[in-house]
């Protein structure tokens, strides 16, 4: 899976929805993503994270994503959390 490909398939989540991807190994199965979305508006982290889990099951299952750190964030947190 390329850069460009995570990113597209976490951004199904909502039309809104921001994503940053880093390769952390350069073995293009250790992710790092950063997502900003109004999908998230009212659920908590562990919910955030599970909407991620849920697009990315088939990629996880097959190990084509080994290891994937999260941080998600509605808008408004993430304006906040970049003050």
């Amino acid at each position: 899976m390329t850069q460009d490909q995570l990113k597209e398939r976490i951004e199904t989540l909502h039309p809104e929805t921001k994503v940053q991807v880093t390769d952390l190994t350069g073995t293009r199965d250790h992710w790092q993503v950063v997502v900003v979305s109004p999908a998230f508006e009212g659920k908590i982290m562990i919910e955030q994270h599970q909407m991620i889990m849920k697009i990315l099951k088939s990629e996880i299952d097959s190990n084509e994503v080994h290891a994937l750190s999260m941080k998600t964030f509605t808008p408004s947190q993430y304006e906040k959390f970049n003050k």
